[in-house]
């Protein structure tokens, strides 16, 4: 459900435990309420039973709460603060990550775990310089994750696993997490299940393009979930770029960027000589301006923040695994990738 139109203070200190948590955070305020030896048992309490009535409606009117819990208002309360907070957290971590500087100085770089570790202009450390941690890089006895891409904490989850199963993860840089790491004994494990493959795509069709080949997808989700999906493939002199990008619906930009991934094909080498994926974070005004144009004439939109990138050669076969774990969920650009790509004349 929606959160963000209906008004209401959040005490920093729950925002803060939400973004940084490595448990789901789902059923989360149901648990806690009934924890008073949780250090935030009683602000949490209180924030929830001070909601306003529009909040306990909001969450009443929602059709998978009362499938779920039928018309109870005790529950009702706690739903929708779970919900917001996890807005509330994503909106934190855009706000961080659009105003970290260049040079490393904000967390977790800042860390005296990760003091040596090189953070790049973009905000980037080496995977090669952590240890693999299933589904978490680990360093000096802590945790990390890769920044999310979604609302959802675990979203870079299969992403970080595909650099790893494709042996790919030695020349990747990426973007940790400012919130979301800890010390490595506290740290829960990660593991999410979910069946993820990837047919070849018609490397044959893409080599004998002459000119863009471009597309456009939009969900049929509900409102507010919806994703306006665009695409293009274009031959240059440096080789055939492909460009991907996944637009929240207007409802969710508070909380929400766009997944934006760049890639380079090498159709003589068979192989991928470049690879990034990224968040476009953009505002009321300049999503309207992006929409008014296709992603082949959008240029450089919104606010840009590197979430990964790959500059070494990467084999083709490993493209489509990699770029559907960056837009997982994304159900139109799935079958978009286990399709084949139709030769262009």
């Amino acid at each position: 459900m929606l959160c963000a139109n209906i008004c209401v203070e959040v005490p920093d200190a729950l925002i803060l435990d939400f973004a940084s948590d490595p448990e789901s955070p789902y059923e989360k305020v149901l648990k806690k309420l009934s924890d008073p030896s949780w250090p935030l048992h009683t602000l949490l309490c209180e924030f929830v039973n001070n909601l306003p009535a529009e909040a306990v409606d909001a969450a009443l009117a929602d059709e998978t709460f009362t499938l779920l819990y039928g018309k109870n208002e005790c529950l009702a309360r706690a739903w929708f603060a779970q919900w917001l907070l996890l807005e509330k957290a994503s909106s934190a971590r855009l706000r961080s990550i659009s105003e970290a500087g260049p040079d490393g100085c904000t967390m977790p770089y800042t860390a005296e775990c990760l003091n040596g570790i090189a953070v790049d202009q973009e905000g980037m450390v080496r995977l090669a310089e952590f240890d693999d941690a299933g589904g978490t890089v680990a360093k000096k006895g802590f945790n990390f994750t890769v920044c999310p891409t979604t609302s959802a904490p675990n979203s870079t989850f299969w992403l970080l696993r595909s650099f790893y199963e494709q042996g790919v993860a030695g020349h990747v840089r990426a973007r940790l997490d400012p919130f979301l790491w800890g010390r490595s004994d506290e740290f829960s494990r990660l593991m999410f299940k979910m069946i993820v493959y990837a047919q070849p795509v018609n490397w044959d069709g893409i080599r004998q393009l002459k000119e863009q080949h471009h597309g456009r997808m939009i969900s049929d989700g509900p409102p507010g979930r919806s994703e306006l999906t665009e695409f293009c493939w274009e031959p240059r002199d440096d080789g055939i770029h492909f460009a991907c990008e996944a637009l929240p619906a207007k409802e969710r930009i508070g909380f929400e960027g766009a997944r934006y991934l760049h890639a380079i094909y090498d159709p003589d080498g068979e192989r991928i000589m470049h690879l990034d994926g990224a968040l476009r974070i953009y505002d009321a005004e300049s999503l309207d301006r992006r929409h008014r144009e296709h992603l082949r004439n959008a240029g450089k939109a919104g606010l840009r923040r590197k979430i990964f990138r790959i500059d070494e050669p990467v084999h083709r076969d490993a493209f489509s695994l990699i770029a559907q774990a960056f837009f997982v969920w994304n159900a139109d650009l799935s079958t978009y990738f286990r399709q084949t790509l139709p030769a262009h004349p």
